[in-house]
C-alpha cells in the first residue's frame, strides 16, 4: 500500500484540512499461479464457448495456429482438462503470448492456476500441462457461488439508463462491496471470485472483477498490466459507445486511515480517463500486455459528464454547489471536482473564501444549515482531481 501526497484530518479548524487517504495500489500481479489439484469439471459443459470466445479481444489479435492453440487452451479450461496436445509448430515464446493473452481475456476462468509444457525436438513444444486451484467440489461450488453474484449484480446494472452511469457503477459497487487485502496467502485475492463472493482482493483482483461486470454487461474490457510509482499494478480498459477507456477501480476505492470495516468513499479520479490521463502516475507494460486500443476521446470523462471539470473553482462553482447539494440529499457529504492543473487544485483547496462560498451555497440550496463550516479533503496532483467532505452541522 502506498500514501499520495495526503494529510491528517485537523481537530479543531474552522476551515480546511486535509484527509489522510491512502491509494489501493502497490499489489503484485499473480500472472503464473501456484500449483493444484486437475480432478476438476471433467464433464462440465461448455455450450456457451463459441458465444465467448468471438468477443475476447485478444484472441482477435492472433491468427492461425496462435488463435487455435487460444481456443484450444479456453476450451480446455473450461472443462478443466489436465493437458492439451499441441501443433508441433508451436514455439515456447509463442505458448506465452498466447497464454497472456487468454489470461487477459478470461476473468471467468478463476480456478485456472497457471501451466507447464513438454518440449520436443528444436525445442518446440508437444504438450501443455494445465493446473487448477482445487478439488473439483471446492471448484464446483465457487463457480457458483461466483455466478449467482454475477447474475445478482449485472441486473441492478442492467436497469440503469446508459452506458456513462453503468461504467460508473462498476467502480462505485466494487468500492462498496470489496477491501483491499495484502494477505497475499491465498489465491482469490487474484481473482474476481476474491473481490464478489469473499469482499477482499488487490489490485488484480478488483480489476478481474470490473472485467467480468463489464463483459457480462455487454461491454468489451481489457486487462492491463503495469506500474505506479514503481511497483506492479492492473487495471481496465472498457469500450463505452466507439471509445476505450481506462478505468482504475483499486485506485476508486479510496481508504482514510481508522477508517471502519463498513465506510465507504466513493472517489473518480480515475473514471473513464484518457491513456494520456493515466500515463500521468501509471505506466503500461509495452511487453506484458496484447495491443491496446487508443484512448484518446474524453466524451464518458467522470468530471466532463458531471460538468464539474474547469479551469479553477471560481468558474465551475455554482456546478459544485448544486453537485454538493444533490449528493448531501442522498447521504453523501462530500463533493469532487476536476481542476486545469496541480496548482489550481491546491488554491481551491487552500482558499477560505471560495471554500466559504461553498459551504454557505450548499446549505442555501438546501434550505437549512446542512453542514458546518468545516471541512476536509483528498487531493490528486496528478489527475488535478479535488473531493471536499463536509461537516454535518450541529443538530
Amino acid at each position: 500500500m502506498q500514501t499520495h501526497r495526503l494529510f491528517r484530518r485537523g481537530a479543531a479548524l474552522v476551515l480546511g484540512a486535509a484527509l489522510t487517504l491512502s491509494l489501493l495500489c502497490g499489489c503484485s500481479l499473480l500472472d503464473e499461479l501456484r500449483t493444484g489439484s486437475n480432478d476438476l469439471f471433467r464433464e462440465k459443459p461448455v455450450a456457451r464457448q463459441q458465444v465467448e470466445l468471438e468477443g475476447k479481444y485478444g484472441r482477435s489479435q492472433l491468427n492461425g495456429l496462435q488463435r487455435e492453440l487460444y481456443d484450444d487452451l479456453y476450451g480446455a479450461v473450461s472443462r478443466a482438462e489436465d493437458s492439451i496436445q499441441v501443433d508441433s509448430r508451436i514455439t515456447v515464446e509463442q505458448l506465452e503470448t498466447v497464454y497472456r493473452y487468454y489470461f487477459s481475456d478470461s476473468p471467468e476462468h478463476f480456478w485456472v492456476d497457471g501451466y507447464s509444457y513438454v518440449t520436443g525436438p528444436g525445442g518446440r513444444v508437444q504438450k501443455v500441462l494445465l493446473r487448477y486451484i482445487g478439488t473439483r467440489e471446492e471448484i464446483t461450488r465457487m463457480d457458483g457461488e461466483l455466478e449467482q453474484k454475477i447474475e445478482e449484480l449485472t441486473a441492478q446494472g442492467a436497469a440503469l439508463p446508459g452506458d456513462f452511469e453503468r461504467s460508473v457503477w462498476v467502480s462505485d459497487e466494487l468500492a462498496r462491496r470489496v477491501r483491499y487485502d495484502t494477505d497475499l496467502s491465498g489465491k482469490s485475492p487474484y481473482t474476481a471470485y476474491g473481490a464478489l463472493v469473499d469482499g477482499r482482493a488487490v489490485c488484480q483482483g478488483y480489476a478481474k472483477a470490473a472485467q467480468l461486470l463489464y463483459q457480462r454487461l455487454g461491454y468489451p474490457c481489457l486487462y492491463v498490466r503495469g506500474e505506479s510509482r514503481g511497483e506492479r499494478h492492473g487495471w481496465v480498459m472498457v469500450k463505452l459507445g466507439e471509445n476505450y477507456y481506462h478505468v482504475d477501480p483499486t485506485w476508486n476505492d479510496l481508504y482514510v486511515e481508522g477508517m471502519g470495516e463498513d465506510e465507504v468513499i466513493l472517489n473518480h479520479s480515475y473514471q473513464n480517463v484518457t491513456t494520456a490521463a493515466i500515463s500521468r502516475d501509471h505506466r503500461i507494460y509495452g511487453d506484458e500486455n496484447y495491443p491496446l486500443p487508443p484512448a484518446d476521446s474524453t466524451e464518458m470523462d467522470y468530471y466532463r459528464v458531471k460538468g464539474l471539470q474547469g479551469a479553477d473553482f471560481g468558474g465551475i462553482a455554482d456546478r459544485v454547489i448544486a453537485a454538493a447539494a444533490e449528493n448531501i440529499g442522498r447521504g453523501d457529504y462530500s463533493v469532487e471536482m476536476q481542476l486545469g492543473d496541480a496548482q489550481a487544485m491546491q488554491a481551491a483547496a487552500e482558499s477560505t473564501g471560495g471554500m466559504r462560498r461553498l459551504i454557505a451555497g450548499v446549505n442555501e440550496a438546501l434550505g437549512r444549515e446542512a453542514v458546518a463550516y468545516r471541512y476536509s479533503y483528498y487531493q490528486n496532483p496528478d489527475q488535478f482531481t479535488l473531493q471536499i467532505y463536509f461537516e454535518r452541522a450541529a443538530s
